[in-house]
């Protein structure tokens, strides 16, 4: 088995960084979510939110796992969200009876990479090719989350998620191109919620949009103090992270 990165580059000087760094990263940037500005807005809407943020942050690079290709992971998001969507399968079949749970992480998930056109990243990942060994990999990095990254019952049901994973891809049960097409459904199923004009879409399509806005912005913030580089949507994101995530 071997370590999961989460970026690499090699031009100028190799600069690595492995998925768990990252997620233990971002994590770490939001540990003053519960009593900041942003934190009390999403806890009024949604007593989930905590917990919604911090599995899209767990979950949101999980895909670059199935990426033997390191100059890119154009399309990661879409294993990734299909991964939480099974996990909420079962978390669902297990313990919980709210069918909403878990629906503001998987938005999230699903778009934070939108701007780079999301059309276009479905149809990149055509070319990937599952393997047993990318799942056992991705397995072995989860080691190396902290213990606040997920509790134990939730290690317990991500890796009882990976070992069926396992099975149908060695089987031959499981295809990219299956992966392509629950994306796609669960897309639609969000677009019927982000449409409804019912109180609780409402309260869900919002709920969203700031568990989106809390992951994007940990997710540059952690990615910028490794990978460097200063860009105007960066400079922003720190100012947003400044005023809304740490008071």
């Amino acid at each position: 088995m071997r370590r999961v990165r989460s970026y690499y580059k090699k031009d100028g000087g190799v600069v690595e960084e492995y998925l768990a760094e990252h997620i233990n990263e971002c994590l770490s940037l939001l540990e003053k979510l519960k009593v900041s500005r942003i934190g009390r807005v999403g806890l009024n809407l949604d007593k989930n939110y905590l917990t919604e943020v911090k599995l899209s942050v767990v979950f949101h690079d999980l895909g670059k796992a199935f990426y033997e290709n390191l100059s890119s992971f154009a399309g990661h998001e879409i294993f990734s969200t299909y991964l939480l969507h099974e996990f909420k399968k079962n978390l669902i079949k297990k313990n919980m009876n709210n069918s909403k749970i878990l629906e503001p992480a998987k938005f999230a998930v699903a778009f934070h990479h939108h701007p780079m056109n999301i059309e276009n990243r479905i149809e990149k990942i055509s070319k990937i090719r599952l393997h047993p060994s990318f799942v056992e990999n991705l397995q072995n990095e989860l080691s190396f989350l902290e213990d606040k990254a997920l509790s134990e019952e939730e290690r317990k049901l991500l890796n009882d998620v990976l070992n069926e994973l396992k099975i149908k891809i060695g089987k031959n049960g499981l295809q990219t191109n299956d992966i392509k097409m629950e994306f796609q459904e669960i897309c639609r199923t969000l677009w019927r919620y982000f449409v409804a004009s019912r109180k609780e879409d409402i309260i869900l399509k919002r709920a969203s949009y700031l568990t989106l806005i809390s992951l994007v912005t940990a997710d540059y913030i952690a990615a910028s103090k490794k990978r460097g580089g200063e860009t105007r949507f960066g400079n922003v994101i720190e100012e947003v992270y400044r005023f809304y995530f740490y008071n």
